[in-house]
């Protein structure tokens, strides 16, 4: 059985049948610049204003990421087994984790579908710290979390109102992104693949709520919550029928419950921020 690193050169979304040369020319930066992203801007993927300064490095790209999905996975392991994900893929000096408690689920599909969940997202943080160890960058540690701050899921359907909201910042995250891969069209294509898992974790929530009636209030005055009966089964926009796009300020707004301010550096559930050089809405 492969070990991850192993895993992740094998697997064609690092590595595959790419070369170190390759990877770098599809993240957009030559084989003799790797700290340095060669892209015009990053906007909605990492959260940083394109007009506001240089690009961030490569690595800066990818802790930014890696920071999300530490919340994410921790997020799922507690509601699904009362504890955190293993101290092996949080790093050498995590951050403090506070409000995570297991859920005990009384539909075993709702059951299912937050262990699927929580396995996409623990293997995600091991995809990401595997593959940044691979090329010779460095992967933040996990930063402290505060898993209750918009109210710890107690059952079923708090459970779900949240997690919908959850999974809809990462899908709409990706689309704001992707904008700064057109040049490079495998870059889009990975993009677009991660894109879809996390479209299919926000379509499954928003049916579940649907079926049982359950409200998620918006994120945003972008979020189309899903409602009964109504026209809101997608979350998509009922004049041009497209999802929304979020650029990474206003997905840290979210998540650090700082609604329409910028400058804002933890709160929420990061309540001392991001680990690395990215973490300002």
């Amino acid at each position: 059985m492969l070990n991850q690193a192993e895993q992740v050169k094998q697997d064609g979304i690092i590595a595959g049948t790419l070369n170190r040369r390759r990877f770098l020319q599809v993240a957009g930066v030559s084989a003799g610049a790797v700290g340095t992203l060669g892209l015009a801007g990053c906007g909605g993927l990492i959260g940083v204003d394109p007009e506001a300064g240089p690009a961030p490095s490569i690595e800066d790209v990818l802790n930014f990421a890696l920071n999300l999905e530490y919340f994410e996975a921790s997020f799922y392991s507690y509601i699904t087994t009362g504890a955190g994900i293993p101290s092996a893929n949080l790093g050498a000096n995590p951050g403090t984790i506070t409000g995570g408690a297991q859920v005990k689920f009384t539909d075993p599909n709702v059951a299912a579908l937050a262990t699927q969940l929580a396995a996409d997202e623990l293997a995600h943080v091991q995809f990401l710290r595997a593959g940044m160890s691979y090329f010779g960058l460095t992967p933040v540690d996990a930063p402290a979390l505060n898993l209750a701050a918009l109210g710890a899921p107690t059952d079923d359907a708090s459970f779900l109102a949240l997690a919908r909201q959850l999974e809809t910042v990462g899908t709409s995250a990706y689309e704001g992104g992707v904008q700064y891969l057109a040049s490079n069209i495998l870059a889009v294509e990975y993009a677009a693949r991660i894109h879809s898992a996390e479209g299919q974790h926000e379509a499954a929530l928003r049916q579940f709520c649907i079926s049982k009636g359950i409200t998620s209030p918006a994120v945003d005055k972008y979020d189309r919550p899903p409602v009964l009966g109504s026209n809101t089964i997608f979350n998509t926009s009922v004049v041009t029928g497209l999802n929304t796009a979020r650029n990474a300020s206003e997905v840290l707004q979210i998540v650090y419950a700082a609604p329409g301010m910028t400058g804002v550096l933890s709160g929420g559930f990061f309540p001392k921020g991001l680990n690395g050089n990215v973490k300002s809405t």
